[in-house]
């Protein structure tokens, strides 16, 4: 066990806990600040009591005696720079990544705030022995194990909370439905992160492998440290998804990590739970649908259903969804006041919201508080037509062709749009495009895009999906459909292959990720139909340049049976392609106050008494990149 000072440039997200004193930080603490937070009750993020006693090196055993490595970090007397007497409740962040954008000012930031932080390696990482488990129930298993060692190690007060950023969000999620009924667990914060993101948007969209998934395939090991269980693990998954093995479908491997049991879990063990994420980010589909799972386990209904409109709903499991993208939007004043809310029991006002859901409305640049999804029991039904018309009219029957190609190449891409929207619309929620189409050959790709396009003819995308053919077979259970029978949200069993035969005509159902979107007044709507991603994002030789979910390249079984296809695109008549939008009035739901991130999670290595910034070249920077100009809002 070593103790050091705090070093405000040192690697980062450590949250910690052991025992003996050491020298604090010596900068002088910050004041109060006067940021308005949300809550009603003026809650501010309150002056530093305390500095910060760092001890590297210690082992936390686990009930089948692997250890894993953590640093901790303790709040300490100001005047004598050792650790401060009393009880604390101990933060635990149960972390793979060897170094990331955030440095040791999270640390500082919530042991400086009486809190005991915990920065430990999960199993098969760094110096935590054991194999990489990547949200299997042995990882779950390990968390309940650090949560009851938290409760008890020197210093603790008993209670406990974790908290996490997009893999180790998902690690938190985990660990919470394992974690049990009545356990010292008393929040979780769990941002860019949800359940079943990765073999649903992050790793594999629609089937099919995707930018993000090669960029962690090349930059695994260096994000998360280049140790033998760490190449065994990305050599394994990768090599499983490309050759089509189990990873690449919704069999036994994904089938035990970040299903609706882990909802229905969380829930049971009365944990809760803050998700954050952004509407550009590369989670928002499964944090979404973490969201909706966690309250209608509440209100005892199936966890992936619609929620109802008078459906009970608690204020234990909220999430924010902006405008951002990956690792942006977090403000760790918020993080604080959600956890002196529920582990301290402070009343801060958010423990009595009606409207858990905060979402960014994008196009109209506003934050709106709801319920939940559905916001509509009807969708708008825009149908593909002739002339690259798209109505709500039913259209006469049609065709066009689309190849497997570049979206630039001849015949590479379908497009279609409305009239000017006379008086703009709300887009609130889930949607879904429905396709009719004959291939060439036994299996195809479609690309969905839709697009907001403004009189002056720029355009902004509002969402995305896709859909390998041969997957195309739905799971009803989870499938959202409207009062008319319409599919709003398509959920793909995604269990096997069932491959085309040339010339027949199928449905295809592409789940778009859901928006919160205001199209304005005199805009029109865009629908885009393509089969490959550009090759400038998704090169055939290297590392896509950006984390992304935009599928890219093909696994083994595709390879074999997508490229050089031709694809006949049906409309109107009796195969009506088209897009059903949540589609409302423009501005439906009213707008709430909204304020700037005052202490943004992922600003480098920054001073908060003085604003400097250190260099950071890790890996991982592009990943999470920072925006100054982000908001969240102020009324729950």
């Amino acid at each position: 066990m070593k103790i050091r000072k705090l070093s405000l440039l040192s690697a980062a997200l450590l949250t910690g806990f052991p025992t003996l004193p050491a020298a604090a930080q010596t900068a002088a603490p910050v004041a109060a600040s006067s940021v308005e937070y949300p809550g009603g009750q003026g809650w501010h993020v309150p002056a530093e009591r305390y500095g910060a006693v760092i001890v590297d090196n210690v082992k936390i055993p686990m009930d089948d005696g692997v250890e894993l490595a953590a640093t901790i970090a303790y709040p300490a007397d100001l005047q004598t720079g050792r650790r401060a007497e009393g009880r604390f409740p101990v933060l635990i962040e149960h972390m793979p990544y060897a170094r990331f954008a955030v440095p040791l000012t999270v640390n500082d930031f919530f042991a400086k705030h009486g809190y005991i932080s915990v920065f430990v390696r999960a199993r098969g990482t760094g110096a935590s022995g054991g194999e990489v488990q990547f949200l299997s129930p042995r990882e779950g298993r390990d968390g309940a194990n650090l949560i009851q060692w938290a409760a008890k190690t020197d210093g603790s007060d008993g209670k406990v909370a974790i908290h996490g950023c997009s893999w180790p969000g998902a690690i938190a999620l985990t660990d919470a439905a394992y974690a049990g009924k009545n356990s010292p667990l008393k929040a979780v914060l769990a941002s860019c992160s949800g359940m079943e993101n990765m073999p649903r948007q992050s790793w594999l969209n629609g089937g099919m492998p995707t930018m993000s998934f090669w960029q962690f395939e090349g930059l695994g090991t260096q994000l998360v440290g280049d140790t033998p269980a760490v190449r065994r693990f990305f050599q394994t998954f990768t090599q499983d998804v490309i050759a089509g093995r189990d990873a690449a479908y919704q069999g036994r491997y994904w089938g035990e990590r970040g299903t609706a049991a882990l909802a229905e879990k969380i829930v049971a063990n009365d944990v809760p739970v803050l998700l954050n994420a952004g509407w550009k980010d590369v989670v928002e589909t499964g944090t979404v649908r973490a969201y909706l799972a966690l309250q209608n386990a509440y209100a005892k209904r199936p966890a992936f259903a619609p929620m109802t409109a008078n459906q009970p709903v608690s204020p234990k499991w909220q999430l924010v969804m902006g405008g951002w993208e990956h690792g942006q939007g977090m403000d760790m004043g918020l993080h604080l006041q959600w956890l002196d809310t529920w582990v301290k029991g402070q009343n801060t006002g958010l423990q009595r919201t009606q409207t858990p859901l905060h979402v960014f409305e994008m196009g109209s640049n506003r934050w709106v508080n709801l319920k939940g999804y559905p916001q509509t029991e009807r969708a708008t039904v825009w149908h593909l037509g002739a002339n690259g018309s798209l109505s709500t009219g039913k259209a006469p029957q049609g065709q066009a062709t689309l190849r497997y190609a570049q979206p630039s190449d001849a015949d590479g891409k379908l497009s279609y749009t409305t009239e000017a929207l006379k008086d703009g619309a709300t887009l609130s929620g889930a949607m879904t495009a429905t396709v009719y189409a004959q291939s060439s050959n036994r299996n195809m790709v479609l690309i969905a895009r839709l697009y907001d396009v403004a009189p002056d003819g720029s355009e902004q995308l509002v969402s995305r999906g896709a859909l390998v053919g041969s997957q195309r077979a739905l799971d009803n259970s989870r499938t959202w459909r409207d009062s008319n029978g319409n599919i709003t949200w398509a959920w793909q069993s995604f269990k096997r292959d069932r491959y085309l035969t040339p010339g027949e005509t199928y449905r295809f159902d592409i789940a778009l990720a859901p928006r919160q979107w205001g199209v304005q007044p005199g805009h029109r709507l865009r629908f885009e139909l393509s089969s490959q991603t550009p090759a400038e994002l998704c090169p055939a030789d290297k590392m896509p340049p950006k984390n992304d979910s935009e599928p890219c390249r093909l696994t083994q079984p595709q390879q074999a049976t997508v490229p050089g296809g031709v694809y006949t695109v049906l409309y109107g008549g009796n195969t009506p392609s088209a897009v059903n939008l949540p589609q409302l009035a423009y501005q439906a739901q009213p707008a709430v106050r909204a304020g700037k991130l005052a202490l943004p999670w992922n600003e480098g290595s920054r001073r908060l008494e003085t604003g400097e910034r250190a260099d950071n070249t890790s890996a991982i920077d592009n990943l999470l990149p920072t925006d100054s100009s982000i908001t969240h809002p102020l009324v729950w």
